[in-house]
């Protein structure tokens, strides 16, 4: 059972977890946790994890939450974005050029160079990753390291500021191509990775011009994550009085991607409820609250 947590949910169990906070049965509750992962439940942490806990600026506060965040995670992570979306590419292209083979694929495994799909280019002993890995969280007094830090909003304001013009951009277009300009975007979003798949199966770079827009669609839709996005594109479209928030970035790149791949995400309620809209079908179980983990569980 693969459990995402919010990263606000991290911080409400760092909360229980250092008597900050203390709901009813908390004692009991961290017990189910810990039980959980001894049989078989992961907890794992992602690059929007890191992105998130890297601009607290307090010192302190990042290694309390970081001792918790490490203590229930294990050092296990999920594939980096990147590393998902090209799986979805080969598994979505496979459909109009069977002799595509996917390349092999880990959700989960363990380490921050999992995570962000990049590595530190040197064959390290699996004891100094995970010292590395657990000094990113939660530091290292003896050897005077800080949890990692990073202050940049660029991204997130970047994000916002394209969810901001999503409704000025619709207000120019005729009703009948809101859905092609939805779908053109998902295909833009994904450029890069797929560029190296077509690279690597050796597809010419004009292959999509003989797609219908049929076609177009069916590859857009059979990628679990593309699907998503699009679903809340048109969320956003439907509310003209959406206010995009700076952690929009987070949640979109981060819950979403979880909502497709794990089995139970924890989130925020406005998010939950943009993620349920018109009956739309997440492989995850989503909940809004820590401690309905376990119900419905046999």
């Amino acid at each position: 059972m693969i459990v995402y947590l919010d990263q606000n949910k991290w911080i409400e169990l760092a909360k229980i977890y250092h008597g900050k906070l203390s709901p009813p049965g908390d004692v009991a509750f961290l017990k189910e946790i810990k039980a959980s992962i001894e049989c078989g439940y992961k907890y794992p942490l992602s690059a929007i994890h890191y992105m998130e806990f890297s601009r607290i600026s307090n010192v302190e506060r990042r290694k309390r939450l970081g001792e918790v965040m490490w203590k229930y995670s294990k050092g296990i992570t999920l594939a980096s974005t990147k590393a998902i979306t090209i799986k979805e590419i080969e598994t979505s292209l496979k459909q109009f050029f069977p002799n595509i083979k996917p390349r092999p694929f880990s959700l989960i495994c363990s380490g921050i160079e999992h995570t962000f799909g990049e590595s530190l280019g040197k064959t390290l002993p699996d004891w100094l990753n995970s010292f590395i890995d657990e000094a990113m969280l939660k530091g290292h007094d003896v050897f005077n390291i800080e949890p990692i830090s990073h202050f940049s909003t660029k991204y997130r304001e970047n994000f916002r500021y394209h969810l901001e013009s999503l409704h000025q951009t619709k207000a120019k277009l005729d009703k009948s191509k809101w859905e092609n300009w939805l779908y053109a975007m998902a295909i833009t979003d994904i450029r890069n990775p797929l560029a190296i798949v077509m690279k690597d199966n050796d597809l010419d770079k004009d292959v999509f011009e003989n797609f219908s827009v049929d076609q177009l669609n069916k590859f857009v839709d059979a990628m679990p994550s593309r699907s998503l996005d699009l679903h809340l594109h048109r969320q956003v479209l439907k509310n003209p009085n959406y206010k995009p928030k700076i952690s929009d970035l987070e949640d979109w790149s981060g819950l979403g991607v979880a909502a497709c791949y794990c089995d139970i995400v924890v989130c925020e309620k406005h998010f939950a409820s943009m993620l349920k809209r018109d009956e739309f079908k997440t492989h995850a179980r989503v909940v809004t609250n820590l401690y309905e983990i376990f119900e419905n569980v046999a």
